[in-house]
């Protein structure tokens, strides 16, 4: 399993970035960059919450908890109440769709065969 360095230094590359790049777009130093790769430092929940955007995966795999960057861990008692219902599986496709143009037919089919299964 890679550590939370080694995902920010894969995730950085990939994207095409510099470590000064990547500092400008955190406005951070890219002596701070260079640290959170080494893990000589590790991001606060804040600059965590920021990477997460910045490179579209859950702040889990940042931290090595999942290997899946688009895996969502919600635990049950932590749920908002109005999506404990629509259960887990429900949620990660929405962000798997979430950048996904659905035609209004298929949103449509999609309601109806949910309305069955409930």
């Amino acid at each position: 399993m890679l550590t939370i360095g080694n995902r920010i230094k894969e995730l950085r590359l990939k994207k095409e970035y510099t470590q000064p790049q990547l500092a400008k777009y955190m406005n951070v130093s890219k002596q701070t960059v260079s640290n959170w790769e080494k893990e000589n430092r590790i991001p606060d929940a804040n600059t965590l919450k920021k990477l997460s955007c910045f490179f579209d995966v859950s702040v889990d795999y940042l931290l090595g908890i999942v290997d899946d960057p688009n895996h969502i861990r919600v635990s049950g008692d932590k749920l908002p109440e109005e999506l404990r219902d629509i259960g887990i599986e429900y949620l990660t496709l929405a962000k798997e769709m979430q950048d996904k143009e659905i035609p209004p037919e298929d949103v449509k089919k999609i309601l109806d065969i949910l309305k069955k299964h409930t």
